[in-house]
């Protein structure tokens, strides 16, 4: 568990050493954890974005995240929240993009924690994220999210 914490500590310094992606880069397509632990599907839905689980087989699963459009501040910072276990609390996200130049391919960032009745927003000044994983765009979204 400790190695883990600190293999996602390394990979948050490595990705900040990097210039943060403009706001109108594409968010829509099929992410992959780098830690190979989730691939989604994002895509547009409603007045925001919704992430489809894909499953290891690569069918569609469940719609596991949701992002408010304009939420989060004007830096490409989006906020929402991410459903990964239908018997727990969700976590409290903020999506972050990252570029290291225009050529390359661009990095995604969610970081967030666990929610309360208390806590229903992202809180960036948090010292410790439960669930902080980067992500890189593998090709184009092929579910369609549930909306409800």
């Amino acid at each position: 568990m400790l190695g883990s914490v600190a293999s996602v500590m390394l990979a948050t310094f490595c990705v900040a050493g990097v210039t943060k992606a403009e706001t109108d880069w594409p968010l829509e397509g099929r992410w992959a954890a780098l830690n190979q632990s989730l691939t989604l599907d994002l895509l547009r839905c409603g007045d925001g974005w919704c992430g489809v689980e894909v499953t290891k087989s690569g069918s569609c699963g469940r719609t596991i995240l949701r992002v408010a459009n304009g939420t989060g501040d004007n830096e490409g910072q989006l906020t929402g929240r991410l459903d990964r276990d239908p018997q727990a609390q969700p976590y409290a996200i903020a999506i972050n993009l990252y570029r290291r130049n225009p050529n390359e391919p661009g990095t995604m960032m969610i970081s967030g924690h666990s929610r309360s009745d208390t806590v229903t927003e992202f809180r960036p000044w948090r010292r410790v994220y439960p669930y902080m994983v980067s992500f890189t765009r593998v090709g184009d979204p092929a579910c369609t999210p549930k909306v409800s």
